[in-house]
């Protein structure tokens, strides 16, 4: 089966970006990621996770040094 149309589950995919699943939740309700609701649980795609991979998370930025 191909990667981007693997359906994920909420929780698979807060392990897989590194986030905990109420950090996803939120970026859901923001329309920071696309997810549909299948009963209870929330699916994403396995593309969708790497939209919001390339896209939302960014690598953090450290401040620049000053140099004493």
């Amino acid at each position: 089966m191909d990667d981007d149309a693997r359906l994920i589950g909420l929780a698979e995919a807060a392990e897989l970006l590194g986030v905990s699943h109420a950090t996803l939740r939120a970026q859901i309700w923001r329309g920071r990621l696309n997810a549909e609701k299948v009963g209870r649980d929330w699916i994403v795609t396995g593309a969708e996770i790497r939209r919001y991979r390339s896209e939302v998370q960014e690598p953090r930025r450290r401040a620049p040094t000053r140099e004493s």
